[in-house]
């Protein structure tokens, strides 16, 4: 009996090692792991990267649109380089013309003991409707590429912090969209921001402008036809870059921008050559023959935005630009908007008539005894600065939490001194390869009937619908005029005007030129 009982003993207590050994081995449920957390500090849309304290944003949006008798941002017609031109009204230009465009942005952040270190960038492709029978046209671009940590910027901003912050805030036409900058127009920054408290701030920015630069003539090279940047002195390397200073201010009642820049307008040695070449004459090359000296050009630009209690997020703005030898920076802030080296209009009643434009250049020089087309010897010269002046003021209205209305208006001025104005005038005398002025068939080149000084008036309006948020269906429209400063009846003989108009004399005659862009926008 009581080896019965002994081996009963034995075997439960075997059976309960052994329980117990597999129960061991059996796998215990892991407890839940929250992969993605919510990040609460910098707003709406932000997580933490899994295994870090980096949250992180992913968004962007996505833009279909159609621009008709304009450029892609329906902005007036401006031909440039190589005749890209849609509004010229000729038989084989685009009456309208179609962009999808995919912005990408990565907003990353992290908590350090010198502030938030951040990053951001924003990457854009898009297909555009080509020139001639040609594929699609596409582009891949870093709009935007900044890091930003204890008040410091470096890498691509989207815009320079000469801009204006409320370009775009009424208008999509030219080179600006709802808040988004519409081209590559951004460039390399290196800044430091300080913040003063109450929403004032102060920067100061070294920033790399080569890209945007307008470009010096020298007048020893042909501009071979009106309408195209040849002649355009590109090689001139960068010897510092563009200083930039802001102070802005964001309150309950609006903001205020003003900011002042400093660049150096530098040329190479072109000593008789043709422009983009290397010739040098030798022992007929000096400083002032081969290049003139650098110049320092600069220019302020300010802003005012005013909220307004007429609507849904009324808002008043008002900004004015003045540049010297910094064309590109009057250019892109006022609501005309040229946006281009140069331009050729043809007439806006479809008829090939007149034309009207000019040239838009930092600098003008002679390197070279150049004549006008009185013989007379103009050159050399040094480099004389170009004078540009604009403003703008617009009214954006809400009807109601979908609905928004827009009107704007903007002036800009690009004015040539005397000298610079004979450099100009001197490439259509008698002869010439780039063709001639003339009134009733005598050449006016020396004459004050030759003027290149340029203005630009223009003004538009802008109404889009938000049925649900962060999406946008709309339409502006645009008029522009574009006065070239040619006495009365002046005529511009060129036996073809860059292969798109017929050969003729035309006119140079003041033109209205309407466009406008139909755009569907998906923010996430």
């Amino acid at each position: 009996m009581k080896m019965v009982r002994s081996l009963l003993l034995g075997s439960a207590a075997g059976l309960a090692a052994m329980a117990g050994a597999q129960a061991a081995d059996l796998p215990v449920k892991a407890k839940p792991v929250e992969y993605v957390k919510i990040c609460s500090l910098y707003g709406a849309g932000f997580y933490y990267i899994p295994g870090t304290d980096t949250c992180i944003r992913i968004g962007g949006h996505i833009r279909a649109e159609v621009s008709f008798f304009g450029g892609g941002g329906g902005d007036t017609s401006f031909v440039t380089g190589a005749i890209g031109g849609i509004n010229t009204k000729t038989r084989d230009r685009d009456y309208f013309w179609t962009r999808n465009r995919v912005y990408t942005n990565v907003d990353t952040r992290t908590q350090t003991a010198f502030g938030t270190l951040r990053t951001f960038s924003v990457v854009r492709a898009e297909l555009t409707t080509p020139n001639g029978l040609s594929s699609a046209a596409g582009a891949i671009n870093i709009d935007t590429g900044i890091i930003q940590w204890g008040g410091f910027t470096i890498g691509r901003a989207g815009t320079s912090y000469f801009d204006g912050p409320w370009d775009y805030a009424f208008k999509w036409g030219s080179n600006g969209s709802y808040g988004w900058a519409d081209a590559t127009s951004g460039r390399f920054v290196v800044a430091y921001t300080h913040q003063f408290g109450n929403g004032i701030s102060g920067t100061l920015s070294l920033e790399d402008n080569k890209h945007q630069k307008r470009g010096n003539y020298n007048g020893a090279n042909p501009l071979t036809i009106w309408g195209i940047a040849a002649g355009t002195e590109t090689r001139g390397g960068n010897t510092w870059p563009e200083i930039v200073g802001q102070l802005r201010v964001d309150q309950a009642w609006g903001g205020l921008h003003i900011a002042a820049n400093l660049m150096n307008n530098h040329v190479a040695y072109n000593c008789g050559g043709a422009s983009g070449t290397t010739t040098v004459q030798l022992g007929g090359c000096s400083e002032l023959s081969g290049a003139p000296s650098d110049k320092i050009g600069g220019g302020v630009n300010a802003m005012l935005s005013f909220k307004l209690p007429t609507g849904v997020n009324d808002a008043l703005y008002i900004g004015g630009s003045w540049s010297k030898g910094a064309t590109a920076d009057v250019i892109r802030n006022n609501s005309s908007q040229l946006g281009s080296g140069l331009a050729v209009y043809s007439g806006s009643d479809f008829n090939y008539g007149s034309i009207a434009g000019g040239y838009i250049f930092d600098s003008v020089y002679n390197s070279g005894g150049i004549r006008n087309g009185a013989g007379i010897a103009v050159g050399p010269t040094g480099q004389q600065l170009t004078t540009a002046y604009g403003g703008t003021i617009a009214f954006e209205h809400g009807w109601n939490a979908e609905w928004r209305t827009s009107v704007f208006g903007g002036a800009e001025v690009v004015d040539y001194n005397e000298t610079a104005n004979a450099i100009l005038c001197s490439r259509f005398g008698v002869g010439s390869a780039s063709g001639t002025l003339t009134v009733n068939g005598v050449n006016v080149s020396n004459t004050g009937a030759c003027n290149f000084d340029l203005r630009i008036v223009g003004a538009g309006t802008r109404t889009y619908w938000t049925p649900v948020r962060d999406l946008t269906i709309g339409v502006e429209f645009q008029w522009a005029n574009i006065s070239s400063s040619h006495g009365d009846n002046v005529v511009y003989n060129q036996p073809v005007i860059s292969g798109f108009k017929p050969n003729a004399a035309y006119e140079v005659k003041d033109q209205n030129v309407f466009s406008g862009i139909f755009s569907v926008r998906r923010f996430f």
